[in-house]
């Protein structure tokens, strides 16, 4: 019960200093008014119902036809992914125009909060990998009994809630946290260090989020590469640096690919790590999509937040993939991966 009543003290006290001022000196009671004057209250047409009733009609029709699967695949994601989308972003256009997009791109106060998103998600995507490709390849190569046990430890994270992992980490990095008081302890430091709350902390909390993810990226693909591939490299004289960079690594780029990008994807869209131990003065995309909604009541503003987000999100992607698809091409990796 105790720990129930803190966590909602906590939650009370982030929700207060987001009422209290939204980072640009607007109180909330403005941010009411700009909504309201910009339209942003509730859409009561009927249109998403009729949309939605349609769109499960026609699937039900393309289901009894030839190629019922694929159909039906590519129709539920047309309309139930797609659709959505596009339709909230007409909307967003025909309401507001182009207006929220261009202040967001011409303000710095926003240009800020997307670098700053950027860097978060590169260091923790970066750090990930570091920690986690040596983690992956032992786990690949090892035939022993700690193999399952570190599957176990990889997978266990994912049975407790972000939200319970980042009180965690404010437990462990607070200033009279386990962290401080070990350095204290020692005589490393001679008062606390103030990391809750500040960038290296949000990334410190991203990277124990995300690097299991990374490591079962890697897993899957390392296992696959063929040992007796390095007993030949080294059977010919190679170090193992070269047996790295010339063997492994080229098979393993399908894996490094694909856990970059997922580790990259949800450190840009994470909202509970960055609230909880960024606090209420630490802002990135996604916390600012929530602080437009519930505090400034800018749907329009939200909206395009939104999509910026997602268009930068698939710009890195794009760039990834046009990068490294060269680079496997003139070192024949993947093929086998």
């Amino acid at each position: 019960m105790n720990w129930n009543r803190s966590i909602l003290k906590v939650l009370s006290r982030l929700r207060e200093s987001d009422l209290k001022d939204d980072g640009r000196g607007r109180p909330e009671r403005a941010g009411i008014l700009n909504g309201m004057k910009k339209g942003g209250g509730a859409d009561r047409s009927g249109l998403p119902v009729v949309c939605l009733l349609s769109a499960l009609l026609l699937i039900f029709l393309c289901a009894l036809s030839r190629n019922a699967v694929f159909t039906v695949t590519v129709l539920a994601l047309l309309l139930f992914f797609i659709g959505p989308m596009v339709y909230i972003l007409i909307r967003t256009l025909a309401q507001g125009g182009s207006g929220a997009f261009l202040k967001f791109f011409t303000d710095e106060f926003y240009l800020k909060i997307l670098w700053t998103t950027l860097r978060v998600s590169l260091l923790s995507t970066v750090v990930s990998l570091l920690l986690g490709y040596p983690t992956a390849y032992y786990m690949a190569r090892t035939r022993s009994k700690m193999k399952t046990v570190m599957m176990i430890i990889i997978l266990f994270p994912f049975l407790v809630s972000a939200v319970v992992r980042s009180y965690g980490w404010m437990v462990i990095l607070g200033k009279n946290g386990l962290f401080n008081q070990l350095l204290l302890a020692l005589g490393l430091i001679q008062k606390p260090l103030s990391i809750l709350h500040t960038e290296a902390a949000v990334i410190i909390g991203m990277i124990h989020l995300l690097i299991p993810y990374m490591v079962l990226s890697l897993v899957g693909v390392l296992q696959s590469i063929d040992p007796n591939v390095e007993y030949a490299a080294y059977s010919l004289g190679a170090a193992p640096l070269t047996v790295f960079r010339k063997v492994i690594f080229p098979l393993s780029l399908p894996g490094i690919i694909s856990g970059c990008v997922l580790v990259f994807t949800m450190s840009m869209t994470s909202y509970v790590t960055p609230k909880l131990l960024g606090g209420s003065k630490f802002r990135m995309m996604a916390t600012m999509v929530v602080q437009e909604i519930n505090v400034n009541f800018d749907w329009q503003a939200a909206s395009a937040i939104s999509y910026i987000l997602l268009g930068v999100i698939l710009l890195v992607q794009v760039l990834v993939v046009l990068i490294t698809s060269g680079y496997m091409k003139r070192l024949g990796g993947g093929k086998n991966a």
